[in-house]
């Protein structure tokens, strides 16, 4: 797994035994649905390779993106929870397999496992928390701070490479209006003068941010 903070890596021995003895893995393909929005199941998931993401379509055509899902995190755990019809689909990045664990088999691991039960509540505390800052994102800021704020979310988890942020592959410019609930053209105008001003380079299929204090400069500085 990778990410010292992915769900599956935090586990202990038993939890995670209890986890694999139950679940049953499957590989899904390229932009593949793994879960569609409104569907009534209550099966969690469990990422082991490749990445995902979780989508909503407005009513006109426009994709929503909530998250990115990577190796080791859990997923469909609300519908485990609540037993209410999906929220949002969850559609394979790329050549990917997941682990699929019955909602009776979550229960009954959330109910017999307490260090799990309390991974469980940090997670959903950590969504929360995210999805807190997301709406004050969306409604104080305008798209540039946005999109900076977006990049520099994107920087803690990224690579260093001769010293300087590598966001590696690079996001497209409609991810990230997905992501940032706005439009393609808009992130285009602003990445293009983040790059005027060398603050940020696409090179190869790599992001480069070569001044992060200065990025987050801007998203300080009033308008």
């Amino acid at each position: 797994m990778t990410g010292s903070l992915a769900f599956i890596s935090r586990l202990c021995d038993a939890d995670l035994a209890a986890l694999t003895k139950r679940w049953h893995e499957r590989s899904y393909r390229h932009n593949e649905l793994i879960i569609s929005h409104g569907d009534t199941g209550r099966d969690v998931f469990f990422l082991l390779e490749g990445r995902a993401r979780v989508t909503l379509v407005s009513a006109d055509g426009r994709e929503i993106a909530y998250r990115d899902v990577e190796p080791g995190d859990i997923f469909g755990e609300l519908g485990g929870i609540d037993g209410i019809a999906r929220s949002a689909s969850v559609v394979a990045l790329e050549a990917t397999r997941a682990a699929r664990l019955s909602g009776t088999a979550f229960r009954d691991i959330v109910m017999t496992h307490p260090t799990f039960a309390w991974m469980l509540l940090e997670h959903l505390s950590a969504q929360l928390r995210r999805m807190t800052e997301r709406v004050f994102e969306y409604s104080t800021l305008v798209v540039r701070k946005r999109l900076i704020v977006e990049l520099l979310h994107r920087a803690e988890k990224a690579a260093l490479v001769d010293g300087e942020v590598s966001i590696s592959p690079a996001p497209t410019h409609s991810e990230l209006a997905a992501t940032m609930s706005t439009h393609r053209e808009a992130v285009s105008r602003e990445m293009s003068d983040l790059a005027k001003r060398g603050l940020i380079e696409k090179r190869g299929s790599r992001l480069l941010l070569h001044d992060v204090s200065a990025l987050r400069a801007l998203v300080d500085k009033k308008e």
